[in-house]
């Protein structure tokens, strides 16, 4: 499969327009270039939210299953893209919902630092996983430059507001989420980030295999 940078650009631009989609701004492109390398054609979306990216990927080409454990943004998912599957489910928990066979390729956009319990996240996404399959997961960039940056800038309080209800609860840097990954049977690990220049960048990404 080869990517569609058109389709790549439109759907960057979309989420570049003010909303929840805004999040997937960043990550569009080198998620869907991953994807594209590993000759991935069935993705599972692993917190899928409201589904806004479980819709781009399938305008790309690929066959998406998207799943959450909130009913409600899933109730927005189904209303806004009635053509997908979406399945209400607890990551927190193996994924033995029935699907009819596992996927070439999961992604987790930005869920995992919501996450008290991050490797069960992994170990669920790797339950929904064929041999070999892909692992794309996505967070927040925290790095000690940034975090002094956003210190000096007065921003610390706000990026990491306590009182924010269903906040975020991890915050991960390279060193962490790459050591994360390592934890499992995974190879051929890929890091990359998007959004800025390296050292203050929005969002990062760790792509993985799983054995053949």
């Amino acid at each position: 499969m080869k990517p569609d940078r058109s389709m790549i650009e439109q759907l960057r631009r979309e989420a570049e327009e003010p909303g929840p989609r805004s999040i997937h701004a960043h990550v569009t492109r080198p998620i869907v270039q991953q994807l594209v390398k590993a000759e991935a054609h069935t993705v599972l979306d692993l917190g899928c939210g409201s589904g806004w990216f479980s819709a781009a990927l399938d305008r790309c080409g690929f066959a998406v299953t998207g799943v959450d454990n909130s009913e409600a943004s899933l109730n927005l998912a189904q209303q806004h893209y009635p053509h997908l599957g979406f399945h209400q489910v607890d990551v927190m928990q193996p994924l033995d919902v029935g699907f009819a066979q596992r996927f070439d390729a999961v992604v987790a956009v930005d869920v995992i630092d919501h996450m008290p319990l991050p490797r069960k996240l992994i170990e669920a996404a790797l339950a929904a996983l064929k041999p070999g399959g892909l692992l794309v997961v996505t967070s927040n960039f925290h790095g000690y430059s940034k975090n002094v940056a956003l210190a000096l800038a007065g921003r610390f309080d706000s990026r990491w507001d306590p009182l924010l209800d269903h906040g975020k609860v991890k915050f991960f840097s390279r060193a962490t989420l790459t050591s994360l990954l390592s934890e499992f049977d995974l190879h051929d690990l890929h890091f990359e980030t998007a959004g800025r220049i390296p050292m203050f960048a929005r969002t990062m990404l760790v792509a993985a295999r799983t054995r053949g």
